[in-house]
């Protein structure tokens, strides 16, 4: 089913637009893709296999009080985690004020006390945090503009400044789709350097690639052991962890 505008914004750099196919709505920037979603009927729920894969950070640390996330998009992230666990506190760093007013006005964008909401560059938050260092238990980094991914995501110095702001044992999730680009060996690479552990990784059907890292630990993908928990949480979000746990390997 094609989609149609149904709302427009824009600020200085560039359009923000809100798609509908009737079943869903869509949010994208400038002439990119669907970048993110929701469900009209299940405002709730994870509608992109690249979102649920995230949600299989929650099975490899235990019972994360802290989250940070980088790029609100259309709050379907924000709001799976908050309905993960009520114990959950997340901050998400947005730099458009637009993206914050679409995803209240279309995204459902929840009013809750333990949602902090900061307008702001992300890079500056992770390099001059506002937040005590060395606190949160899991840093989802979901960044983009419309033309894929930002460079700086595999910047020695962003993700040194990403290991400083977990707390020990930590670990960072990133949503990489490097298009072509040769991104990723690169930014594996970096990322063991600084975390002093191997990623896993998870390839997605959109074509997207789910980097997790743990800070100073190897974190365990063996699926036989994670299965019991990915059940449990993939029902109460609605999402196949089963399925996608069987994604996640070590990169060699």
């Amino acid at each position: 089913m094609s989609s149609f505008e149904v709302s427009r914004y824009h600020d200085e750099w560039g359009p923000i637009h809100v798609l509908s196919d009737n079943d869903n709505i869509y949010l994208t920037f400038g002439n990119g893709g669907e970048q993110s979603g929701m469900q009209v009927n299940q405002p709730d729920r994870l509608m992109f296999q690249y979102t649920q894969c995230m949600m299989l950070a929650l099975l490899l640390i235990d019972n994360p009080r802290k989250a940070t996330l980088l790029g609100l998009g259309a709050v379907s992230l924000a709001k799976a985690l908050l309905l993960a666990d009520d114990n959950i506190e997340l901050t998400v760093v947005e730099l458009r004020e637009k993206v914050a007013q679409a995803a209240r006005d279309w995204f459902s964008l929840p009013d809750s006390q333990r949602l902090d909401l900061r307008i702001g560059d992300a890079f500056q938050h992770i390099q001059q945090p506002v937040l005590p260092v060395g606190e949160q238990e899991l840093l989802f980094v979901d960044l983009y503009l419309d033309n894929g991914l930002q460079d700086q995501l595999i910047d020695p110095v962003f993700l040194q400044a990403s290991y400083d702001h977990l707390c020990d044992e930590g670990v960072m999730i990133i949503n990489l789709w490097d298009e072509g680009k040769g991104i990723l060996p690169l930014c594996m690479d970096t990322l063991q350097e600084v975390f002093g552990s191997q990623p896993l990784q998870a390839s997605t059907q959109e074509g997207n690639v789910i980097v997790f890292v743990g800070k100073d630990v190897q974190l365990d993908p063996h699926p036989r052991r994670l299965q019991a928990q990915a059940k449990k949480l993939g029902n109460h979000l609605d999402v196949p962890l089963q399925r996608l746990l069987n994604r996640l390997q070590v990169v060699v």
